[in-house]
């Protein structure tokens, strides 16, 4: 579903589009860069920053760390509104506060995804991918599935040689799951899971409706062994991105001219030679099914269901 253009304040559950701020959300990817930067320019300068209160000195001299924690000065309300003071009889203060930051960055990041997106929509800055251009903010949601070419590979593909993984390969043959066939199949998985590797360089490769995106493995909040139990879910993704580039029509117009035109090496002419990986890509995405005629590639800000 494409929830860009028409936001209710309150959109009903039935529609598709929760409203952040009514409800809970699983956030499983969150880019703080991009995420901080987007609220810091819309906001005029946005600042999220954690104090670390000074030590107290008592009546004899000594310094009283009894006291010691870390204050929030980010807006948050109610739970960020007051001084938070760290005490623990097992762990020292420097181990407080270090605890608390970490749990207060998460706390403040998964708020200000919400604030990201309330002040997108009141700037009406937000759209929906058919109405989107280039560089626009963009939210979507709809079905979804995840390509973690790392992963599948470190498990399809033999690490020292050319060929299969020799453990997975016995192990296929042990559950009596494994012939010529299966093996040419598998081989042609393992060859494709290694190039698509190579071209996303470990970004995992998010497929939506309409759109492509290509996440950060270090931004997900999920490891790639728990990233493998969302592929058995039903449940739909939502995405908060920027619309960088849309797919061009001309790969299913003349396929086989692709590379030459996307290059354009006529001449000698090299001027477009940094296209040829792009190009390569897009070809393989396509002639794999995982890009469709008139799909935009988005840079993921945050992946989250509702």
């Amino acid at each position: 579903m494409d929830c860009g253009k028409q936001f209710k304040k309150y959109p009903s559950p039935e529609k598709g589009c929760e409203d952040m701020d009514k409800s809970y959300n699983e956030i499983i990817y969150l880019n703080e860069i991009e995420l901080t930067s987007a609220l810091a320019q819309l906001n005029k300068g946005y600042v999220n920053s954690l104090i670390s209160k000074s030590n107290s000195t008592s009546k004899n001299g000594e310094t009283d760390t009894s006291n010691n924690g870390v204050s929030a000065s980010a807006g948050v309300k109610g739970l960020l509104s007051g001084e938070y003071t760290g005490k623990s009889s097992h762990q020292s203060s420097s181990e407080n506060d270090e605890s608390f930051g970490k749990d207060l960055n998460i706390v403040l990041n998964d708020y200000n995804l919400k604030n990201l997106i309330s002040s997108l929509k009141s700037k009406k800055m937000l759209k929906g991918l058919r109405n989107s251009a280039e560089g626009d903010f963009v939210f979507s949601t709809s079905s979804f599935t995840l390509t973690d070419f790392n992963f599948t590979t470190s498990i399809l593909s033999d690490p020292k040689k050319h060929g299969l993984n020799p453990t997975f390969r016995s192990f296929m043959k042990d559950v009596g799951a494994w012939d010529k066939s299966t093996e040419a199949t598998l081989k042609l998985i393992s060859d494709y899971m290694k190039f698509g590797q190579e071209l996303t360089q470990g970004n995992i490769l998010v497929k939506m409706d309409g759109l492509t995106a290509f996440a950060n493995d270090n931004h997900f909040r999920l490891n790639n062994g728990e990233l493998q139990s969302l592929s058995y879910s039903s449940r739909e993704m939502s995405i908060l991105g920027i619309a960088e580039s849309k797919l061009s029509d001309d790969i299913v117009n003349d396929s086989e001219n692709f590379i030459k035109k996307k290059v354009g090496t006529e001449n000698n002419d090299l001027s477009k030679i940094g296209n040829i990986v792009p190009s390569i890509t897009e070809l393989l995405f396509f002639s794999s099914g995982l890009l469709k005629k008139g799909d935009r590639f988005v840079k993921p800000i945050a992946l989250f269901f509702n």
